[in-house]
């Protein structure tokens, strides 16, 4: 941007607080300007400002000096911005990959559970057989023991004669 003439300063516009800026005849919008250009205008600002201190012209100095403060300050922003974007973008890769990752976890455990299981469905039936085949061996060797003939009481020898009494009386 190049100084106004004496007879452009009706023409002026400056918005110190916003960012629009309108030092000859064409408008500004610094917030839609890429950040690298915002340096190419902080140069010419400089550029107009000394020019103006040259010609003596304090007041358009100064003010192309708030204009520098303020450009510096888009682009401050616009670094901030980009930055914190950036940062986004990290942080979301970040929870996908640790979100993968923790899917992955889950799946080993799952797999390993699922292999203890089998193991150990496998360890309860070979018990349960063992067990099985221990009760059959114990109880054969029981039987060999001690035999299952059954010594009748008394009282039980007594009514077999009392019956077989009655038999024979009975014929």
């Amino acid at each position: 941007m190049k100084p106004t003439e004496k007879s452009d300063i009706s023409q002026k516009k400056t918005d110190y607080l916003g960012t629009t800026f309108k030092l000859t005849s064409q408008t500004i919008d610094f917030s839609k300007i890429k950040k690298d250009k915002i340096n190419e205008y902080i140069e010419l600002m400089r550029e107009h400002q000394m020019d103006c201190v040259k010609n003596g012209n304090f007041i358009e100095a100064e003010l192309a000096k708030q204009r520098v403060i303020q450009l510096k300050k888009i682009q401050d922003k616009k670094t901030f911005v980009e930055a914190k974007r950036k940062q986004k973008i990290v942080k979301k890769k970040f929870e996908e990959n640790k979100q993968q990752e923790i899917k992955e976890k889950k799946k080993e455990l799952d797999d390993k559970y699922a292999e203890e299981i089998t193991k150990l469905e496998d360890l309860l039936s070979e018990l349960k057989k063992r067990q099985e085949k221990e009760l059959k061996d114990y109880f054969v060797e029981f039987e060999k023991n001690y035999p299952t003939e059954i010594k009748p009481s008394n009282e039980l020898v007594e009514k077999q004669r009392q019956l077989d009494y009655y038999i024979k009386t009975e014929e």
